[in-house]
Parts: structure tokens; sequence; C-alpha cells
């Protein structure tokens, strides 16, 4: 979701341990999807097993702090410069557009053409929205229904939309806003978020679904990560009590995300409280982001996030992202995961999990080399 570095866009200010973060969230993101939404199985492996991965949602909230620090980061170093805007947006255009379209002409313009009665059948709740994929508005129908579609896709396309209509705001106000305007307003913007969460929790009108995919109430792990960006590259880049800051936020945030997953009684997502969640796990993901980006290179958590399958899967994750969804679909209609092995339901769920990732690469891989790193090469363009 958030942009890749490439070979041919090697700058100093490429950080190779964000590439192990973003590794890490889309992990967490495949995780979640390809696990059946079950805290419960046959046994404490089962229960242990499936309850961790029904948590993993939390990779998306990942998502957003390191695209609000990274976006944030590449205005500011911008700013004042000549075609500040259109450098920016021509590049986010090359980077996101292809294969995003190329996913959408797939599902709502070719595959209906084939008469494919299980096509039909996995399209049928949202074909009739497609409107709303095409113009990254997704994330307001889904509001708007107060429900899922029946299919991962297009229900992942929400997290696009979201950061989609951050790029579309976010140059302005750093063009037009001092350091310290952005820093109240980045602080203004996360409370904010939390408020309007809390405030629509108290509306029996308004379920979590609407609160979950609205980008005024999703903004808290955004400007978390657009703060972090400015701090970042600042004189307190280097101070102590900065860090210090940072990091026990963090771990107060550890401690309400850890708190809030053992509340997980019936209708939980419901309760104002639970609110508290995204922004508990935007100060642990910015504290982690901090760490990996002050941190000596030396260190246990910059070695693991500099690791080389942590680097691949970070470089195709936005591929990854996009074609999972497919991939799930693809192997479900053949191996449909369940069933019972050794007394328990986790050997053969992790024997789905293993072969929808194999596809999701695979398909990751020919989205990149086929389609994706050739239109990169027109960013040069654009610097």
């Amino acid at each position: 979701m958030t942009e890749p570095q490439n070979p041919s866009d090697q700058h100093a200010n490429h950080m190779p341990a964000l590439d192990g973060i973003r590794g890490l969230a889309i992990v967490l993101v495949m995780v979640q999807h390809f696990f059946p939404v079950n805290d419960r199985g046959t046994g404490l492996l089962d229960d242990v097993v499936f309850g961790l991965a029904n948590r993993c949602w939390m990779g998306v909230d990942l998502f957003f702090v390191l695209s609000g620090f990274l976006i944030t980061g590449i205005l500011w170093r911008a700013r004042g410069r000549e075609h500040f805007f259109r450098n920016f947006y021509m590049r986010r255009v090359l980077r996101i557009f292809p294969a995003y379209y190329l996913l959408l002409a797939i599902f709502f313009l070719l595959l209906p053409t084939l008469g494919s009665a299980p096509i039909d059948a996995y399209l049928a709740d949202s074909k009739p929205d497609s409107i709303w994929h095409w113009t990254y508005l997704s994330n307001f129908r889904i509001a708007w229904r107060g429900e899922w579609y029946d299919q991962l896709i297009p229900n992942v396309f929400w997290s696009l939309a979201i950061e989609e209509q951050f790029y579309m705001v976010w140059p302005a106000v750093i063009w037009l806003c001092s350091r310290r305007g952005l820093y109240a307003l980045c602080a203004a913007l996360f409370a904010g978020a939390l408020a309007l969460r809390w405030w629509m929790a108290l509306d029996p009108d308004v379920n979590w679904v609407t609160r979950f995919v609205l980008t005024p109430t999703r903004m808290d792990g955004l400007v978390l990560g657009s703060l972090l960006a400015l701090i970042f590259q600042s004189k307190w880049r280097e101070s102590l009590s900065a860090r210090r800051w940072i990091v026990g936020a963090g771990a107060l945030g550890l401690l309400i995300v850890a708190y809030l997953t053992l509340q997980r009684h019936e209708g939980w997502q419901e309760t104002p409280i639970q609110t508290l969640r995204f922004s508990g796990i935007a100060l642990a993901s910015g504290a982690l982001v901090w760490l990996c980006v002050t941190g000596p290179d030396g260190t246990w958590l910059k070695r693991l996030f500099c690791l080389s399958p942590m680097r691949f899967l970070g470089k195709y994750s936005y591929a990854l992202y996009l074609w999972h969804g497919p991939a799930d679909a693809l192997v479900r209609h053949y191996y449909p995961p369940g069933g019972e092995m050794f007394g328990s339901q986790v050997p053969a769920q992790l024997i789905f999990v293993a072969l929808a990732s194999a596809v999701s690469i695979a398909a990751a891989l020919l989205s990149w080399n086929l389609l994706e790193r050739h239109c990169l090469r027109f960013k040069k363009a654009f610097a």
C-alpha cells in the first residue's frame, strides 16, 4: 500500500528497515484474510491460532502510519520546489493507478463476459457498485451500506480509498502550513478522529463497519505518521527526550490494545471504548517506525526488519495487497479450507494459507515485472 523503493529510485532518505515493516504489515493483512472469522476451534491450539489470526487486521493500521510517515517526508523535503504538486501527483499516479485499474478492469469488465456461474456469483454483490471503486470512494459506499461485501474483492479497496483521499488533500496542507502549524494540525486530527469514532459509537444507528472505513475516523494513523516524519526532519530527531516520549506513547498504545483485545465479549465492536483501539495501534506502530529509523544499525529490531524475506515482502506489498483477494478465491475454489487433521483444524488451515500465499506472491511478481516496474521508469521525469 505504501510505495516500495526500487533500484532506480534509491536515495539518501531510503531506510531499508521500513521495507521490512511494510512486509510485516502485508503478512498480517494476508493472514487475517486467509483465516475464517472464528476465534474458536476444536482445542486450545485452535483457539490460540485462530484467535491470533483474527487480530491481524491491525496490519492495515501499520500501513496507515507508514504512509503518513513516508508521504509527509517526501512532501516536506520537496516543499517550495518547482512543480511541487505536479511531481507528487504524477509519481502517485504512476505508482498506484496501473495495477489498481488493471485489477478493476479484469474483475468488472473482463470476467463478467466469460459467462461463468461461479464468477458471476462472486461479483454479484459488488459489481453494481463498481463506480465507487473506480473513483476511490468505496469506503464511503461501505459506510453507507453499513456492511462489508461478500468477498475480499472489493472489500480491501476501502483502505486504498482512504490513502488516495489523503494523498489528494495532504500536499496542499504541507504547502500552506508552517512546521508548527502542522504539529498542531496533526495533534488535532489525531484527537478528532478518536472523538468522532467515540461520538458515532454512542449513536445506535451507526454500526462499527461505518466507523471502521470512513476517512475522518481513521485519520489518526496517517497523521501520527506525518507528525513523526516532521519530527524526524527537525532538530528533535536526535533528542533523547523525544525518543522517550515516542517510545512511551507506543508502550501506552500497546497496553491499550492488549487490554481491549481481551474484551472480546459479544458485541464488543459496538462499544465506545473499543474506539481507543485504533489510536493505541497507531501509537504502537509509530513507536516501531521511530525505533527503526532512529536506532543504531546493529539493533536486533533493525536486523529483523532488514532481513531479505521481510524486505522482499515489503517491496511487493502493494501488489500483494491487491492480488491476495483473487488468490484467496482461486485457492478456496479448488481447496476449501476446513476439516480436521490430527484432531485439529490448524494443519488444514495452514496448508490453505501456504497455497494462497504462494499464488498471491506469484501474482504480485507478475504484476510487478509485467506492469508496475515499467510504469515506474517514468517517475524520473517527475523527480
